[in-house]
């Protein structure tokens, strides 16, 4: 074998496993289950419930958006980001909460019925960003 068809083998090997890559579904790297978040009392943290299943290491950018129940449908409450870095042996909280959710603690809701829009978008090494979004139950806070 001639060292230009071992070099043309090479990068086509290498582009072949990029491309492999990108056809990858964002379920190879995170599994989001479903969110639920319990109904509160202004002034409590309301408490949660997700099953995630993290499958091998990755980062990713996330976006959470509280919205509220308005006169004329949902609109957007207020919005939190950050970005993780994802490992399988990673666990959530024994407590999980919104605080937690959003890194915001406290977090202040009126009273008021709301929902929680979360946005991963996840970074592979190779090939193009992949997203996962969830949107939570209904759940409502009453007055403290």
């Amino acid at each position: 074998m001639t060292w230009g068809k071992f070099i043309v083998g090479a990068w086509g090997a290498v582009l072949a496993l990029s491309l492999m890559t990108s056809a990858l579904p964002a379920s190879w790297w995170f599994q989001a289950g479903e969110v639920r978040v319990a109904d509160a009392s202004s002034g409590e943290c309301p408490e949660m419930q997700f099953d995630r299943e993290i499958n091998r290491p990755f980062r990713a950018a996330w976006t959470v958006t509280i919205m509220g129940r308005a006169s004329y449908g949902w609109a957007t409450y207020r919005t939190f980001q950050g970005a993780n870095d994802y490992r399988p042996e990673n666990q959530l909280p024994d407590k999980l909460d919104l605080c937690w959710w959003t890194w915001a603690d406290p977090i202040h809701l009126p009273p008021g019925e709301y929902r929680v829009n979360t946005l991963w978008r996840i970074h592979p090494t190779q090939g193009r960003a992949r997203e996962i979004r969830r949107t939570s139950n209904t759940f409502t806070i009453s007055g403290g």
